[in-house]
């Protein structure tokens, strides 16, 4: 009896070492592909985000303010009215202009009130990192009332900056 349950175990010991290389020794699932999320679906008044900038016109007071960037591209574009963010924005609680931020890879979206401004203005922004200029940068930061001293070049500055946020007394 015992010769057989020995059997047994070196039978079952032999058949887990063959199991356990079979796979390399690892006992998890496999890591799933890496999927890259696509980009948040612009509103229409925003479509024009990383075009290339449109031909001067008289300014007209009615739409959006489409800000032209490096490579003569658009790199910024504000609305004067709370547009909605996709899911997943940050809200800065306690800020002075009650800021949302979402940041995408390419793109972060910011909707606050203009504080500066001589009445409250609601605005929504949409700042393409590669083409906006150091100094959209600086205007949509100071929106977002992230007090960085330079300007936030790629989404982790950018997150790194919202994870550092403290409101303001």
């Amino acid at each position: 009896m015992r010769a057989s349950l020995l059997a047994a175990v070196v039978l079952l010991a032999g058949f887990s070492i063959s199991c356990a290389s079979a796979d390399d020794g690892s006992i998890g699932p496999e890591p799933r592909p890496e999927t890259t999320k696509a980009p948040a679906p612009l509103p229409p008044e925003f479509t024009k985000i990383g075009e290339p900038c449109p031909p001067p016109e008289q300014p007209t007071y009615a739409g959006p303010a489409i800000q032209c960037g490096k490579d003569n591209r658009v790199g910024v574009i504000t609305a004067s009215r709370r547009v909605g963010l996709p899911e997943g924005a940050q809200k800065l609680e306690g800020s002075m202009g009650k800021v949302q931020v979402f940041v995408e890879a390419d793109r972060v979206w910011v909707e606050g009130t203009c504080v500066w401004c001589r009445s409250f203005t609601e605005q929504s922004s949409i700042a393409h990192l590669t083409y906006a200029t150091d100094e959209q940068l600086m205007q949509i930061q100071m929106v977002a009332e992230l007090s960085n001293k330079s300007p936030l070049r790629d989404a982790n500055a950018w997150r790194g900056a919202i994870a550092a946020w403290q409101p303001k007394n």
